[in-house]
Parts: C-alpha cells; structure tokens; sequence
C-alpha cells in the first residue's frame, strides 16, 4: 500500500515494523456531512497543535494521532497508535500562550480511536484586557469500512476576563463534528464542523474546516485546507476564510522538514510557516513556526511560536 502513512506510522507502529505503511486494515474516514449543513464552527483562530501549525495550521484532511481531537476527530481512525503528547504555544501578539495535553489511542480491536486533551490559553497577562480559558475535550472516532470514518469531539470551555462576551458568557459545553474520506492509498479528504452548538465566545466561534491530504511516496505528504468562521456576534470573533497550504518531509527516519503558509481573510494577512522534528521508536520533538508576511489592516504582525515531545507507547 502506498502512500498515506511515512510519518503517521511512526506515531503508530514504531520505526521497525515498516513505518512509512499504514496497516491495511487501518480505517478511514467519516460521513456526517447532515450534522455539519446545520453546524458549522472552527478551531480557526484556536490552538491547532505544533505539527499543523509547521505546515501552514492543515491537516484536517489526515488529522491523526493528538491532531484528530484538536482538528478533524474522524482522523483518529487513520492510523493505529497509541500517543501522549504535551504542547506549548506562544503568540507575540496579545502575549498568548497555550498549554495542552492529549492521550489519544487507535489501537482498539473494533478500530475505534478515542482521545482526550486539556488545553489552558491565557492572554494579555501584564493588561488591562487579561484572559484566561480552559478547554476539556472527549473525542471519538469510528470507521465505516475501509475508506470512511466519522468522529466527534465534546468539549467544555471555562472562560475568564477577555475572553467571556460581551453579555457574560463564560462558555460552556459545545461539539465538533467531523468525516474523513480516503478514496485512494495516497488521497484523504475531510470536512469538520467546529463548536456547532455556538457559545457565543470569540475563542469558540462557529465555522467549518475542509482539507485535502496528498502523499504521492512514503515520505512527503502536502495538504491544502481552508476554514470558514460563521461567527460574526461575539467578542473577537468575525467571519472569514482562511486558505493554506503546506507540506512534510520525512529524512532517513530520523528528521521531519515541514513548510507551509496561505491568507488568512478573518484577520486579513498572509503568512508563512516552517517546523522541524526529530523522531524516534520512543517519541518525538517537534518546533513550528508561523510568521505574518503582509497585513491589510493597521494591527502588527504576529509571530506565533510552537514546541512539543510526543510519546508513542509500544502495542503489545
């Protein structure tokens, strides 16, 4: 089988037992495009995860291991593994910072893939217009045969400061939904509903995710993905789309080269991104970067900043 594993099955199998090929009895991807038509939402302006983030904030098409919860949970399903993985996340702008944590496992029998995150933000922390926010998700990921899986992800937003709206909201419980579409070994497609029942926060906006994964040989893969954000009412929160492009290089199984970038149309500015990684049987460590390139509007450029360690814990 070609194509749609090289660095997912690292995550998966370990680098012994052929790590650039997905089991082939692996699922894939998801159906549930009715709940998405009435619910739409967006992780666009969230934490998406150091590896997305190095290649242009994509993946929703092949959002595996600890990148299902936080981008496409039906993604889960693409791979068998077992991960824990701890993030960190800076943005210049606004001082924001992100701590996360996740433990996602596709190792079931039934091919059932289930995750569980925490993500902590916090911005503005020497400011007049301080926030914080706590985010806990559950997610879960079922195939449908070979070529389909559907997921979802509950999760429950504890607001603070800036970050609650205007008429006091300070979160609550939402939802995404997601599918994943993999027509050919080197094709996988997704779409993803974000926050559908709307909380009427600017963190938590509705919006719907879409992305297309290539991996033409075992060790490339690019992707392209957009994000649409529906949420136009709340504090911080206006409607856009946000279109990227990005692609990962995996060298002589050790190293991970990832570049990217796109325009986003919510805060009206190009950008860029790059990301390396050094991988091993045991884990990984990971750095992105994402760097504003242009600006249509009078706000400053961000720079935005990302490491990780990810633990793959050996099937029995």
């Amino acid at each position: 089988m070609c194509g749609f594993s090289h660095y997912w099955t690292i995550e998966v199998e370990s680098l012994e037992s052929s790590p650039m090929r997905l089991p082939s009895r692996a699922p894939i991807e998801v159906i549930l495009l009715g709940l998405l038509a009435s619910s739409p939402a967006a992780a666009a302006e969230g934490f998406v995860g150091t590896r997305s983030l190095g290649m242009g904030e994509t993946l929703r098409g092949a959002a595996t291991a600890g990148s299902g919860p936080l981008l496409n949970p039906s993604g889960m399903s693409l791979t068998q593994s077992y991960n824990v993985e701890a993030d960190y996340v800076f943005a210049h702008n606004g001082d924001n910072q992100f701590f996360h944590g996740s433990i996602v496992d596709s190792t079931s029998g039934y091919r059932v893939a289930g995750g569980l995150y925490y993500t902590y933000h916090t911005d503005n922390p020497n400011g007049a217009l301080e926030g914080h926010g706590h985010e806990v998700g559950l997610a879960l990921s079922l195939p449908l045969g070979d070529h389909l899986s559907v997921g979802g992800t509950a999760k429950y937003f504890l607001l603070s400061g800036d970050e609650t709206s205007v008429a006091g909201s300070t979160g609550g419980f939402t939802y995404d939904v997601g599918i994943t579409l993999r027509p050919a070994s080197v094709m996988s497609l997704g779409v993803v509903g974000y926050n559908l029942r709307d909380l009427n926060v600017g963190v938590a906006p509705r919006a719907v995710g879409y992305g297309l994964a290539l991996s033409p040989t075992d060790i490339f893969l690019i992707a392209f993905d957009g994000v649409t954000n529906l949420t136009a009412d709340a504090p911080l929160a206006r409607k856009g789309t946000r279109a990227s492009a990005g692609i990962e290089l995996f060298l002589a199984k050790k190293f991970i080269i990832r570049a990217g970038g796109g325009y986003d149309g919510i805060t009206q500015n190009g950008f860029f991104t790059a990301g390396l990684a050094a991988v091993s049987e045991a884990g990984a460590l990971d750095v992105g970067l994402r760097q504003d390139a242009f600006q249509h509007t009078d706000s400053p450029r961000d720079t935005i900043f990302g490491a990780s360690f990810r633990i793959f814990v050996p099937q029995p």
